[in-house]
């Protein structure tokens, strides 16, 4: 998984707001641009506009990166909203001394670029102004928010210079049990009504169904039903992915399932004893399921889950950025 790993000094930390329960404090980062060298990632560039998300999922994996902060109550990742505020300068200047080639950057893989902050800050819109500047690169944005159809007339320029993808988190189309999941993430319909919106001015776009919850979303019928739903709003692939299960994430999991799925609490416990990831059987019996939808539905088998092949670029060289002074 993928670590959030830009430097900050956490002495200049100010201007902190509070709204909905949330307080929002301005991180002055230094950087905002950053390696990724876990193995296997399909890009080697990630952006985080915010640290911690205010969508609350209970399932997400990044709570881990507050702790770099010395936040250790798993709540603290959606209470506790650190904002870059200077996410756009920092690009540009990250950009103009780093030689990105062929690389694929992806936005928004430890906190969603979309969350309620950005309709204030407008962090993820100052780094798209950025991009839209550039030609040749390979850009993912992952989200949950419908609010990315704001930013069309950006991405439309980019996607005109770029390879632009566009994925959309979404596990289940059951409002009930998504609202349990995630408690403040926009409703299933408006993301696929978000994803036929960018599909209609031509801009790709996935569906992620990541995590897959064993017991709880991991139905054939319902993952038929959300396959579905990505092929008619005109998703150009469907990937997934099982429930990662890092020690700051179980921290808040756990409990909420000896709340609200007390009877998996055993099946969690064996799946997750000794290693953070699903047990290989069954990941290779849903993944049998996962072939016969996608299959069903016209969908690609690739395996790459984020993003794409990260050479498939390069054959427009990328435009660096050169400062003024």
């Amino acid at each position: 998984m993928i670590a959030d790993l830009e430097l900050f000094d956490c002495h200049d930390i100010a201007a902190k707001e509070e709204h909905r329960g949330v307080t929002l404090v301005e991180m002055k980062a230094k950087s905002i641009l950053n390696r990724c060298t876990s193995p296997g990632t399909p890009f080697r560039w990630t952006i985080n506009p915010y640290r911690g998300c205010e969508f609350g999922c209970v399932y997400c994996y990044a709570r881990y990166t507050h702790e770099f902060l010395d936040l250790r109550d798993p709540d603290d990742f959606e209470r506790r909203i650190f904002v870059k505020r200077r996410a756009g300068e920092l690009l540009m200047r990250a950009l103009a001394r780093t030689p990105i080639g062929s690389d694929a950057i992806a936005i928004g893989t430890a906190t969603d670029p979309y969350q309620p902050a950005e309709r204030v800050f407008q962090l993820t819109r100052s780094m798209l102004q950025v991009f839209a500047s550039l030609g040749g690169l390979e850009l993912s944005l992952t989200t949950k928010s419908a609010l990315i159809t704001r930013d069309l007339d950006l991405l439309t320029q980019i996607n005109r210079r770029s390879r632009l993808s566009v994925n959309f988190s979404l596990i289940t189309l059951d409002r009930k049990l998504q609202r349990l999941l995630e408690p403040r993430a926009p409703r299933p319909p408006l993301r696929l009504a978000a994803l036929r919106t960018l599909r209609e001015a031509g801009i790709r776009c996935n569906v992620l169904i990541m995590p897959v919850l064993p017991g709880i979303t991991d139905s054939e019928g319902s993952l038929d039903l959300l396959i579905a739903a990505a092929s008619a709003a005109g998703a150009n692939g469907v990937w997934w992915r099982t429930l990662f299960l890092k020690p700051a994430a179980a921290r808040k999991f756990v409990p909420f399932i000896e709340r609200n799925f007390p009877r998996l609490r055993e099946r969690y416990d064996a799946f997750y004893a000794t290693s953070a990831y699903a047990p290989r059987a069954y990941n290779e019996r849903l993944g049998s399921v996962f072939d016969q939808l996608r299959r069903r539905y016209g969908f690609p088998l690739d395996r790459e889950p984020i993003g794409q092949n990260s050479s498939a670029a390069a054959h427009r060289p990328a435009i660096q950025l050169h400062l003024a002074g």
